[in-house]
């Protein structure tokens, strides 16, 4: 005998998904998952177990395991103490988001679009 399972609405789920806030965390999960990427990387290219890392950066197993999970969430002075433990440069940029375009209708119904940078 086969269960009967209720479906979400797909627009409801797309609302939920395009939310402001919601769209906030998925860029700031993905500064976690590439900050986390490029430890496992490093760690990986090294060939060592996370318990070598752990030592070099004087830090548990546990730890480092939460550091490449892509969900923890650094300081900015963990994450230069990482940098200097492993002979990187830590650098941090902040830019103004150019992403965003407006459409501009004219009488004619020629549409430009532009890039405007807002702050």
């Amino acid at each position: 005998m086969s269960e009967l399972f209720k479906l979400p609405d797909a627009w409801e789920m797309i609302e939920r998904i395009s939310d402001a806030s919601a769209m906030e965390k998925v860029e700031l999960y993905d500064i976690y998952y590439n900050i986390s990427t490029k430890i496992f990387d490093y760690r990986m290219s090294q060939g060592w177990p996370q318990k070598e890392l752990a030592k070099v950066l004087g830090v548990s197993q546990a730890m480092v395991s939460k550091l490449e999970s892509g969900e923890y969430n650094y300081t900015v002075e963990q994450l230069w103490k990482i940098s200097k433990k492993l002979g990187w440069k830590l650098n941090i940029s902040f830019e103004e988001d150019m992403d965003e375009k407006y459409e501009v209708c004219y009488e004619n119904d020629n549409i430009e679009i532009l890039d405007l940078a807002v702050g």
